[in-house]
């Protein structure tokens, strides 16, 4: 009989369990700063008398954190660690803070979500999403596409024109911030729910000389005062699950009676992709999963379905309805769609 299967699965098991592990490890280096001290060699002694940590639980997470490859002894002697591999590149890309971020959601906040999920499925009641750190931990963790989604943007017909710019839900700026450097004669408003972000986006975008073309105003989309067909282009990133099914359509009719003829909406969303790049990556796998925990929640709704989204912006009026992907497999992509251009005037006789 040829075992060879069972044995791959046990592997495959193994495997899973070992992530679950590495996770924390890696969460912990951060947290405690042990990775940073790391840059140079020190053994246990050294790292527990300058950090005052509990030697015994510090020398196990060393050993734990080198079988993991997340540092490596560089001194036989008197084993030496140094910081290598996943966690010194973490420390060191540029994308750090919102990598970090995206740790974090995982453990603390997929973690609780997934541990109830036995209990979620079989009927228990929703909780919902409102918590601050929550908020401002998605805002960082979607900075991550930020480069990626401006230049699908760009791709966008209408985009290059616009001049007069409404980020929904704005997040820390990123996409006013990027938008305004690209067209310098554009000015732009983002909408945030949340004042501390919303705070955060001000200082961004003062941060890049662009308050004089730039307004952040906190509160809701949907009951904010704005004028009436005054905006080039709509934006919304990647948060059309903060809106329920049933108010999408009084969402995309605000929106439309607040474009110019010919202006865009632009709704940046993730995909549950087939395509093999998506499946090999790990992109698939991740917006599926985050699909879920997304209807975990009483006030979260799922990841749209492409047809029926592209069917509620045909009903309230958009035409030009497209889609141009910006992540691998097309496993995030915005669906774009125009409003009518105004009718030409009648020839006069």
């Amino acid at each position: 009989m040829n075992r060879t299967p069972s044995k791959w699965r046990e592997r495959e098991l193994l495997q899973t369990l070992g992530s679950f592990s590495r996770a924390h490890l890696l969460r912990i280096g951060i947290r405690l700063d042990l990775f940073a001290a790391l840059r140079r060699p020190k053994t246990a002694n050294q790292l527990a008398q300058d950090s005052q940590l509990a030697p015994d639980l510090l020398q196990a997470w060393l050993r734990a954190a080198a079988s993991h490859g997340l540092i490596r002894v560089v001194r036989d002697r008197d084993r030496a660690y140094e910081i290598d591999g996943l966690a010194k590149w973490l420390l060191e890309t540029p994308d750090s803070a919102s990598l970090t971020a995206l740790l974090e959601e995982t453990i603390e906040g997929y973690g609780p979500i997934f541990e109830r999920m036995p209990d979620l499925i079989a009927g228990d009641a929703r909780p919902e999403f409102h918590s601050p750190v929550e908020s401002r931990r998605a805002a960082e963790v979607s900075r991550l596409v930020e480069r990626q989604a401006l230049s699908a943007l760009g791709r966008i017909p209408g985009v290059r024109g616009a001049r007069r710019l409404l980020d929904v839900g704005c997040g820390y700026g990123g996409y006013l911030v990027g938008m305004l450097r690209r067209y310098r004669d554009a000015h732009g408003i983002g909408i945030e729910q949340d004042a501390e972000v919303a705070e955060i986006a001000a200082q961004n975008l003062q941060a890049a000389d662009l308050s004089r073309r730039s307004e952040v105003r906190v509160g809701d989309f949907m009951s904010l005062d704005l004028d009436s067909g005054s905006h080039d282009l709509i934006l919304l990133n990647n948060n059309l699950y903060y809106f329920a099914p049933g108010i999408r359509r009084a969402l995309f009719e605000r929106i439309f009676s607040r474009l110019v003829p010919g202006g865009v909406l632009a709704i940046q969303t993730a995909v549950v992709s087939d395509r093999a790049t998506a499946r090999f990556m790990g992109l698939s796998a991740n917006a599926a999963a985050f699909d879920l925990y997304l209807r975990a929640h009483d006030n979260l709704y799922g990841l749209p379905d492409l047809r029926e989204l592209h069917a509620s912006l045909l009903e309230v009026g958009f035409e030009s309805i497209a889609e141009i992907a910006f992540l691998p497999g097309g496993s995030a992509r915005y669906v774009w769609a125009r409003a009518p251009r105004a009718p030409l005037a009648e020839p006069l006789v």
